[in-house]
C-alpha cells in the first residue's frame, strides 16, 4: 500500500497465487484499488523489471511468455502510476517457471508485450521524462500525439500542417524542429517548418524554407542552427541540391548556395569532432560518402567507392557502421542484403571496410546505439517489399564494436518493416514500434503497436544507482555524480535524445566521458566542445564494470 496525498492505493497480483508453477504464456492479473487518486496505468514487473504496461483497467490482465526466462523462481509485482508518480506497489508474489526449453535473457534479452497505439508512428522524437512525440503518415500527417510511456497516456497535439515524410530533430533548447512535409501527392514536398515545444505541447510555425522538401533530413549543428539536406520538390527524383540552415536566434533561413550537392532522399548526416558534417549514406541508394565544410561550403568525398547501407549509425565519436539495403520503396522488389561496413574518420585515409555480415538480410531496419557501446538492429525484411509482414525478419541482433561480430537475440512480437522505428529509453530499454502507411488508408499489415526490448545487460546483475547529478553540464567542465556504486563504475556515457524516421535516427549520439571515482561520488568531465556533443538534452548513464547500465538522468548541454 502506498499513500498518495490523502488516498491509499492498494495494488496486488491476484493471480497466479504464490507457489504456482507456470509454463508457456501465462495470464497475470493485477488489481489497483484507487477510488480517487486517478491511477493512469498499471505496470507488470518480473524480477523488478518492467515487462508490460496497461492503461487504467483493473483487473489488468497481462500475457507473459515464461519461456523467455530461465526455469526457477521469479517474483511478480506491479506498479500503479499517476503522472510521473508511482502511487502503488504490489507485494511480490513468488512463482516458478518451468519450460522444456527455457530462455536466457542474459544472452538474448527479453521483449515486453505489445502496447496498443492510436496511430502508426512514422516519425518519433524523444521528449523529457520518458515522453515521445509521434506523428502518422500519408493523409494522416496532421495526426500527432505525445505518449507518456510511464503512464501509457496519449495526448493529441495536431500538427499545423501535414508533416508526413518531414525531417526532424531535437534543438539545442530541447524543442523539436520539423522541416518539410507532404502536399498530398507522392514526391511533392512543402516549404513549411515548425517547432514543437514539449513544455507547452504547442506548435510554432516558422518562416518557410526556400525550397519544398519531402524526405529531407535535419540535424542540429554545434552552433545551435538546424541544417536541412535533400528532399524532393514536385516530382520523383526532383531533389533539392541546396542545403538550408535555420537560425533559431534570428528566426531566419540561410541557403548554402555555394555548397550544392544532390543526395537521394533521407541522407544520413552526422557532425564530426572537427565540426564538419559527414553524409555516410542515404535511405534510397548506395552513395559516395561526402564531408561538408560549413565555413568553406565545400564537399569532399571520403571512404572510397559507394558502399551499400540502408541503415547507419555513428557508434562512437567519428566511427560509423552501416548495414543492409537502401531502396526506393516504390521500386521493383528485390532481395535484401546482410552487408555491414565500418568507417573510421580518425584514420589518415578513411575507407569503408567490410566486417562480418549480419545474421539476417534486412531492408527497413533501424540501428540503435546502446549505453554499453553495442549496436542493436531491429526490424526489416528479407526483401525490399514494404508490407510483406508474413516474411518479416523477427529476430533482432546486436553488433559488438570490440569483436565486430553479430549476436542473434530473442524474437520480437510484431513485424517491423517500412516506416518502423526504434529508440533508446532512459531506463536503458529500447522502444520499437511502427510499420505501415506504405499506402494511404489503413491496411491489415499496418502495425498500431509498440513493444519494449530489455537488452541482455539488464539481466547481468544489480544496476548502478545515480543518487544525484546536475540538470545541466558545461563543455569541458567537471561535474559531480553522487552514487553509492562509485567503486564499481566502469564507464560514464551521454546519449543524445533521439529523433527517428525511415530507418534513420537524426538525433542519437554516443559520447563517452572521462571520470575519476571517489568513495560515494564520481567527478566527471563534460565533453570538450559542441562538435563532440551537439547541444541539447542527453541521457547520462553510469555502467558498472560488468556493463550493466543505471537508469539515466536527463541533463542539458
Amino acid at each position: 500500500m502506498v499513500t498518495y496525498g490523502s488516498w491509499e492505493v492498494r495494488v496486488a497480483v491476484t493471480s497466479p497465487a504464490a507457489g504456482t508453477t507456470l509454463s508457456g504464456v501465462a495470464t497475470i492479473n493485477v488489481t489497483a484499488s484507487d477510488p480517487a487518486s486517478g491511477v493512469q496505468s498499471v505496470q507488470l514487473l518480473v524480477d523488478g523489471l518492467p515487462v508490460g504496461t496497461l492503461s487504467t483497467v483493473t483487473p489488468a490482465a497481462f500475457s507473459f511468455n515464461t519461456v523467455a526466462l530461465p526455469n526457477g523462481t521469479h517474483a511478480l509485482s506491479a506498479l500503479a502510476v499517476n503522472g510521473s508518480h508511482v502511487v502503488g506497489v504490489a507485494p511480490p508474489v513468488t512463482v516458478t517457471f518451468s519450460n522444456a526449453s527455457p530462455g536466457n535473457p542474459a544472452a538474448t534479452g527479453l521483449w515486453s508485450g505489445l502496447v496498443t497505439l492510436p496511430l502508426i508512428s512514422v516519425h518519433m522524437s524523444q521528449l523529457p521524462k520518458g515522453n515521445i512525440l509521434m506523428h502518422d503518415g500519408q493523409s494522416f500527417g496532421y495526426n500527432a500525439w505525445v505518449w507518456d510511456t510511464a503512464t501509457n497516456w496519449f495526448t493529441n497535439v495536431p500538427a499545423p500542417a501535414n508533416i508526413f515524410c518531414s525531417g526532424h530533430t531535437q534543438m539545442a533548447d530541447g524543442r523539436i524542429f520539423v522541416a518539410g512535409g507532404h502536399n498530398g501527392k507522392a514526391h511533392n514536398g512543402l516549404t513549411i517548418a515548425n517547432i514543437f515545444d514539449p513544455a507547452t505541447k504547442a506548435w510554432q510555425v516558422l518562416p518557410d524554407m526556400a525550397y519544398p522538401r519531402w524526405y529531407p533530413t535535419a540535424i542540429t549543428l554545434p552552433d545551435g542552427r538546424e541544417l536541412v539536406l535533400s528532399g524532393e520538390t514536385t516530382c520523383n527524383d526532383c531533389v533539392v541540391a541546396i542545403p538550408e540552415a535555420y537560425d533559431p536566434k534570428a528566426n531566419t533561413w540561410t541557403q548554402l548556395t555555394s555548397a550544392p550537392f544532390i543526395f537521394s532522399y533521407y541522407p544520413h548526416p552526422y557532425v564530426l569532432s572537427d565540426g564538419r558534417v559527414i553524409v555516410t549514406s542515404t535511405d534510397e541508394t548506395p552513395t559516395d560518402s561526402q564531408v561538408l565544410d560549413l565555413t568553406a561550403q565545400t564537399w569532399t568525398a571520403v571512404g572510397g567507392p559507394a558502399v551499400e547501407g540502408g541503415g547507419s549509425v555513428m557508434y562512437a565519436p567519428d566511427k560509423f557502421l552501416k548495414t543492409g539495403t537502401s531502396t526506393d520503396p516504390d521500386a521493383v522488389v528485390r532481395p535484401s542484403s546482410s552487408i555491414a561496413s565500418v568507417l573510421d574518420m580518425t584514420q589518415s585515409t578513411p575507407t569503408w571496410q567490410s566486417v562480418a555480415p549480419m545474421n539476417f538480410s534486412r531492408t527497413y531496419h533501424t540501428l540503435t546505439v546502446l549505453p554499453d557501446g553495442n549496436v542493436l538492429v531491429t526490424g526489416g525484411g528479407p526483401t525490399t517489399a514494404v508490407a510483406d509482414t508474413a516474411n518479416a525478419t523477427m529476430t533482432p541482433e546486436m553488433w559488438s564494436p570490440t569483436t565486430q561480430t553479430w549476436t542473434s537475440l530473442t524474437a520480437m512480437n510484431a513485424p517491423r518493416l517500412y516506416h518502423s522505428e526504434a529508440m533508446l529509453m532512459p531506463d536503458a530499454r529500447v522502444l520499437v514500434l511502427g510499420s505501415g502507411r506504405a499506402q494511404d488508408g489503413t491496411f491489415p499489415t499496418d502495425q498500431f503497436s509498440a513493444e519494449f526490448f530489455l537488452p541482455p545487460y539488464l539481466f547481468k546483475g544489480p544496476r548502478p544507482v545515480i543518487a544525484s547529478a546536475p540538470s545541466s553540464i558545461r563543455f569541458g567542465q567537471p561535474f559531480t555524480v553522487q552514487t553509492p556504486d562509485a567503486a564499481s563504475i566502469g564507464s560514464v556515457v551521454l546519449m543524445r535524445f533521439a529523433s527517428v524516421t525511415h530507418t534513420f535516427n537524426m538525433g542519437q549520439r554516443y559520447v563517452p566521458l572521462a571520470f575519476t571515482a571517489g568513495s560515494t561520488s564520481l567527478t566527471v568531465t563534460g565533453p570538450a566542445n559542441a562538435n563532440l556533443a551537439t547541444p541539447g538534452n542527453y541521457m547520462l548513464f553510469l555502467l558498472n564494470k560488468a556493463g550493466v547500465p543505471s537508469v539515466a538522468v536527463e541533463v542539458r548541454l
